[in-house]
C-alpha cells in the first residue's frame, strides 16, 4: 500500500438525536445541523446514523427533524423542490451555505454534459421496465429500472444528445476508491437506528468513540494510523450535549472497552467546560482524516485503547 492510501469503503458518523436539544429555536437548529452537514461532507463521510440516546422521552421528532434537514442539505438544490415538498421544518435552510459537493456542481445544459458524466436524478413516470428521470436538465434522461415514481436515483449518461439515457448506479459504489481511479464522493445518507447498542453490533472493522474520558489522541495515533489504513469500515460515535457517549452507553449496560477498538480523546487539555457535539465532529472527522494519510510506523497492530 503507498503512503496515505487508504481501503476504507464505508466511512459512518453516529450521532445522538438530542444533538439539536440544547438549542430552543428552529433557526439554531438548522444552523447546527448545517454545519454537520458540512464537516461530514468535508471528510467523505458516507451515512450518517441517527440514535436516541434519551431513554426517558421520545425522542421521534428529533430524529425526524435531523433527518429531514440532513437529508435536504445533501440533496442537489436542483432536485430539492422535486424531493421536497412545502415543509415548515425547512423554512430556514436558506440562510445555510452550499456544500458544494461534487454530485452539486454539475452541468446544468444539454450543451455541457458527456457520456460518462454520473448525476443524480428524481424519477418522474415509469411505464413497465422503462423510467424517466428528471436530473436537473432540458430533458427527461431514459433509463430501465425497479424504482417507484418520485425515488431518488443516480445515473451514469451512457447516451447523449438527441436521445438522453442513462444506467441507474449504486452511488455508494460511487464513493469507493479504486485501483487507477479518483474517488467520486457522492454526498451522505442518513439511516435512523433504535439504538446506539444495535449500530455498534453491525461488524465494522473499525469503531472509534469520543469522549474526554478517553486515551489521548497522541498516545494511539500510530496505532490509530495503521488501522485507519486497514479499515474496510469505520464507524465514528459521538455522545450528546448534556451526557457523554460514557453514559450512553452505560444505559445500554455497555463500557467503552467492548464496544469500540479506540476510546479517544481528540481534544486533549480541552479549555471549555463542553466540546460540542458539532465541535467534536469537526476536530475527530479532521483527526481521523490525517490519521489515515499519515506515513507512521506501520508495525504497530490494532489495539484496544480505552480508560
Amino acid at each position: 500500500m503507498q503512503s496515505g492510501e487508504s481501503k476504507v469503503k464505508r466511512f459512518s458518523v453516529a450521532l445522538p438525536a438530542s444533538i439539536v436539544s440544547d438549542t430552543p429555536h428552529l433557526r439554531e437548529k438548522t444552523a447546527k445541523l448545517g454545519a454537520i452537514a458540512r464537516a461530514t461532507s468535508i471528510f467523505g463521510v458516507n451515512e450518517v446514523i441517527l440514535y436516541p440516546d434519551d431513554p426517558k422521552r421520545d425522542q421521534n421528532e428529533d430524529m425526524r427533524l435531523c433527518s429531514e434537514i440532513l437529508q435536504f442539505l445533501d440533496t442537489p438544490q436542483y432536485l430539492r423542490k422535486k424531493i421536497f415538498k412545502l415543509n415548515p421544518t425547512l423554512r430556514f435552510t436558506g440562510i445555510l451555505p452550499p456544500l458544494q459537493a461534487p454530485h452539486h456542481n454539475v452541468p446544468h445544459t444539454l450543451s455541457e454534459i458527456k457520456v460518462g458524466d454520473v448525476r443524480d436524478g428524481v424519477v418522474v413516470s415509469r411505464t413497465g421496465q422503462n423510467l424517466f428521470v428528471d436530473a436537473g436538465l432540458e430533458k427527461e434522461i431514459r433509463t430501465v429500472g425497479s424504482h417507484r415514481v418520485g425515488e431518488r436515483v443516480t445515473l451514469r449518461l451512457v447516451e447523449v444528445g438527441r436521445n438522453l439515457s442513462g444506467q441507474i448506479v449504486d452511488a455508494t459504489a460511487l464513493s469507493l476508491l479504486k485501483p487507477g481511479m479518483e474517488p467520486m464522493y457522492r454526498g451522505y445518507r442518513v439511516f435512523r437506528e433504535t439504538s446506539l447498542g444495535k449500530i455498534l453490533k453491525e461488524p465494522w472493522t473499525l469503531k472509534v468513540g469520543t469522549s474526554r474520558y478517553g486515551s489521548a489522541i497522541q498516545e494511539v495515533l500510530p496505532s490509530l494510523s495503521k488501522a485507519m489504513k486497514d479499515a474496510r469500515s469505520v464507524l465514528v460515535a459521538f455522545g450528546a450535549p448534556n451526557v457523554g457517549l460514557r453514559d450512553i452507553l452505560a444505559a445500554e449496560k455497555l463500557v467503552p472497552s467492548e464496544a469500540f477498538h479506540y476510546f479517544l480523546n481528540t481534544v486533549p487539555d480541552q479549555q471549555t467546560a463542553t466540546v460540542r457535539t458539532e465541535e467534536a465532529l469537526l476536530v475527530s472527522l479532521g483527526i481521523m482524516n490525517l490519521a489515515r494519510r499519515l506515513d507512521l510506523d506501520e508495525t504497530v497492530g490494532l489495539e484496544t485503547h480505552h480508560n
